[in-house]
């Protein structure tokens, strides 16, 4: 079914993160898609309930580290009797992307898994993929979930393929790894900007110079690899640690809202220019805004 069929104001998604702003995010993506009704949860026991009373048609949940939440509610969810739909679509949302982190979500029973940040774009992509074209739902002794079964006709190496279409592959291939290389040197920037980011409090000197040290980085980073977006990005975030310094108006919280758009931006593809400026444009703002208040702080 192609995206012109497909049409969600008749569905109901629902969101498990803890994380108020990233739940944000994620349900106004939902709503851009055009889904009929959106639901936040910030609990395990929040988001049961939801599915008992709302009986959604999507599912998308963060991995929730710490406690181990996401994927005990998976497995709950498809080993349920009292849920009307345990055959739901499950998405998992995380900054996790260990090949053993995915392996455990498709073992528990999910149908995709989805690296936070993740574009309104590439989200609509793989919600459309398995809400029109579902895996067969599977009981058994040891699994209960979507079919794991993948179609693979698209690897076929056989000796009926031609050469010139193996070295055409090739060729895009290698395009690819080279892009795939640059953002995975920008997404480990971002990660450890993000763990400075985490150990930042107002007035802490140390810290906030931590938070600066790693922001420039990412400057130098977004200059390397000719992604002036994300030059530009990181360099509004510099300007807005630098014009408050290590003093009570160095907002953490304005710092972390600055790294999740940072996240987004480097996993959002280079193709994707438009949505990319947007998040840079949107970063200027927000710092200009702050800064204009910053006087008025001064005064009191």
């Amino acid at each position: 079914m192609g995206d012109d069929r497909f049409d969600p104001s008749g569905l109901t998604a629902l969101v498990l993160d803890e994380n108020h702003f990233e739940r944000g995010i994620a349900l106004n993506q939902l709503r851009m898609m055009g889904f009929g009704q959106v639901i936040g949860a910030a609990r395990a026991d929040e988001a049961w309930e939801r599915l008992k009373q709302a009986k959604p048609d999507v599912f998308l949940l963060e991995w929730v580290e710490r406690t181990g939440d996401g994927i005990d509610l998976v497995r709950r969810i498809r080993a349920s009797d009292e849920l009307p739909n345990r055959a739901i679509p499950i998405f998992m949302l995380t900054t996790r992307g260990r090949k053993t982190d995915v392996e455990s979500a498709r073992q528990a029973g999910v149908d995709g898994f989805m690296r936070k940040p993740i574009s309104a774009l590439a989200m609509q992509q793989r919600v459309l993929k398995i809400v029109t074209e579902p895996q067969p739902f599977v009981e058994a002794a040891d699994y209960v979930g979507p079919c794991r079964r993948r179609q693979a006709d698209h690897m076929y190496r056989g000796p009926r393929r031609r050469l010139e279409d193996i070295v055409k592959e090739a060729v895009l291939e290698d395009a690819a790894d080279e892009a795939e290389v640059k953002s995975e040197v920008a997404r480990a920037r971002v990660a450890i900007l993000e763990k400075r980011a985490r150990e930042l409090a107002p007035g802490e000197i140390r810290a906030a110079a931590r938070v600066y040290v790693a922001v420039m980085a990412l400057v130098e980073i977004g200059e390397l690899l000719g992604d002036i977006c994300l030059k530009r990005s990181a360099e509004e975030m510099a300007r807005y640690i630098k014009a408050q310094g290590a003093t009570d108006r160095l907002d953490p919280e304005v710092v972390r809202t600055h790294v999740a758009a940072l996240h987004q931006l480097v996993h959002l593809e280079h193709a994707q220019a438009e949505e990319r400026l947007r998040v840079t444009e949107n970063l200027k703002r927000m710092v200009d805004k702050k800064l204009r208040h910053a006087p008025a702080s001064d005064a009191a």
